[in-house]
């Protein structure tokens, strides 16, 4: 394959979150929207896909230039840089893996969310595609959060700075809910990390680093007191 790929693609209205950023989320559904022209184009080989990072850098606005995805192969990573057509430094990077670690036991603690799979969510071989996964990890660690706005008050807004999805057994629709369990692994100065494990770890976990930011001035900030004890209590 050539050293580096690059496919142009549109922005959407839908790409945006409530800060007017593109949702996390979107950055997977455009790194794999380019591998899957590379793979129809002969460029990349079809490895399935064991796990993915995602890194977000800075914000990306909605505009009207196209998006522009810049790939590279290494032995089975492929790692996909995301930015607006004539940008000079990438806004995300995706790095997705023929292969992954074997996951370690967690504690069986944290916040449990009961997580429906859509049959919209499923790909041609009947099982969710990474996009929804990753949607399925934002979703348990919203309402995770949401749970502890709820119980000890309002706290400061963040973004994400990184997510690491380790899939196992697929998703695949069913009537019951599936069991994600979302803890506060880590709280730092600006930062913490919640960890999701999907039933258990069996069908896979996420890890996400959140930051504490200030939408008046659009940086990160420190994190307050207070609002670091009610982190510290988890999930």
């Amino acid at each position: 394959m050539p050293d580096e790929l690059i496919h142009d693609l549109p922005m959407r209205w839908a790409d945006l979150d409530e800060l007017g950023h593109v949702n996390n989320v979107v950055y997977v559904d455009y790194a794999l929207e380019a591998r899957a022209a590379h793979v129809r184009a002969g460029d990349l080989p079809a490895l399935e896909v064991a796990s993915a990072t995602v890194e977000f850098l800075r914000p990306l606005l909605l505009s009207e230039r196209p998006v522009r995805v810049r790939s590279t192969m290494v032995a089975d990573e492929l790692v996909q840089e995301i930015a607006p057509v004539g940008a000079a430094s990438p806004f995300a990077r995706v790095t997705t893996r023929a292969t992954a670690a074997t996951l370690a036991a967690r504690p069986d603690a944290g916040a449990d969310y009961r997580l429906r799979v859509r049959g919209s969510d499923l790909g041609p071989d009947g099982s969710a595609t990474l996009t929804r996964v990753f949607e399925y990890a934002q979703e348990s660690r919203i309402a995770a959060l949401r749970g502890l706005h709820e119980e000890h008050g309002a706290m400061g807004r963040f973004v994400v700075a990184r997510v690491d999805v380790v899939l196992a057994e697929p998703f695949t629709w069913r009537a019951e809910p599936y069991r994600a369990r979302t803890s506060i692994t880590h709280v730092g100065r600006s930062s913490l990390t919640l960890g999701t494990d999907f039933e258990e770890g069996r069908l896979g976990r996420s890890d996400a680093v959140l930051v504490g930011f200030d939408l008046a001035t659009q940086r990160s900030r420190v994190l307050e007191d207070a609002e670091r004890e009610i982190l510290s209590r988890g999930c």
